[in-house]
């Protein structure tokens, strides 16, 4: 492994739930990179990148390089936005630096404390050519998902299947939302309220609260540190347009993630069929199906007839798709 191969060397996650009323937004971050930097048998100061955003008070709220006071030097690299530093995306960036030399270790993450209103949940800004028409985040996946059920066949019995498994692997781990609320059939999936067609209200996530984060730092380091290394092998991004300023169509969007994970695939030098684990995001019960198609599993709409999926259980509960990977590929996942 080359010396600034990026590996993943400590994670961490606070607690999750639909609400965290007695948590506020800074206790959460500060466990969340805390408890990263401990779990990689660091210090605070053996840090040089901070990938997290500064929630306050005190600094400047958002930005990144209000860590430094907190962590005890001047930093070499920061990064701002939770969407820029948060999952697979906060991750590549890291590994980016990293290996580029921008900085030698990375502490990556954030935490959420959402802000719950009457109406359903939005893009978080206001998008001018999207709310005038009622458009909304699980209306525009929706969208997407009621093209593919005409194009190919795909039922809402076979989406409730997909969600009925995600919803059962939730209720038997003890730090996921869904913990003893199950078990749950796609009758049950079926049963439940429509909140835009094709979805009902069980084949849409959970939006919770929590923080999470992770440490990335070069192979070389990591021979001196407690735990496995997790390689960062490949990894790819891929955009049509910002997130839901428009809403979607399948033409232009059905496929979006293949070349992305096509070029993954061939920076680590494997395919699909050398993975054991895949940790895919849910945001509803098709996506999961459409991933299954873009990450070159199976052929285009055949997704929905694999075999349910059952995601790692930390993917269940932690707000990091990487951290769960991580966990999983180390062999560290909390005891349920």
């Amino acid at each position: 492994m080359n010396d600034r191969q990026p590996v993943v060397v400590g994670v961490h996650a606070t607690e999750q739930a639909l609400s965290l009323p007695h948590r506020d937004a800074m206790g959460l971050a500060l466990e969340a990179v805390r408890g990263a930097i401990e779990d990689a048998g660091l210090a605070p100061a053996d840090v040089d990148g901070a990938q997290v955003d500064w929630p306050g008070p005190g600094g400047v709220p958002g930005e990144g390089s209000s860590w430094a006071r907190m962590l005890g030097r001047d930093l070499r690299w920061t990064s701002d936005s939770m969407l820029d530093n948060a999952g697979s995306r906060g991750l590549l960036k890291a590994a980016a630096a990293v290996r580029a030399g921008f900085a030698d270790t990375v502490v990556v993450g954030g935490c959420k404390l959402v802000s719950r209103g009457a109406g359903p949940v939005g893009a978080g800004v206001a998008l001018e050519f999207a709310d005038v028409w009622g458009s909304y985040v699980v209306a525009q996946f929706a969208l997407v998902a009621a093209r593919h059920m005409h194009q190919y066949g795909t039922t809402a019995c076979q989406l409730a299947e997909v969600a009925a498994t995600v919803r059962n692997n939730g209720t038997t781990n003890p730090e996921a939302m869904m913990y003893g609320r199950g078990p749950y059939t796609a009758d049950d999936v079926l049963a439940s309220r429509m909140v835009a067609t094709p979805f009902h209200l069980l084949d849409c996530c959970i939006v919770g609260e929590g923080g999470a984060a992770l440490v990335v730092t070069t192979a070389e380091r990591a021979r001196d540190l407690p735990h496995p290394p997790v390689a960062v092998l490949g990894g790819g991004m891929e955009y049509h347009q910002a997130a839901y300023a428009n809403p979607a169509l399948y033409r232009e969007v059905g496929q979006l993630g293949r070349d992305a994970a096509t070029r993954a695939y061939t920076m680590a030098g494997i395919g699909p069929q050398d993975v054991d684990v895949f940790s895919l995001y849910d945001p509803n019960s098709f996506e999961i199906i459409r991933q299954l198609e873009i990450l070159g599993l199976c052929g285009e709409g055949e997704g929905a007839r694999w075999p349910p999926v059952a995601p790692s259980p930390s993917a269940a509960s932690t707000p990091s798709i990487p951290m769960a990977a991580a966990w999983r590929t180390r062999g560290t996942e909390p005891s349920r």
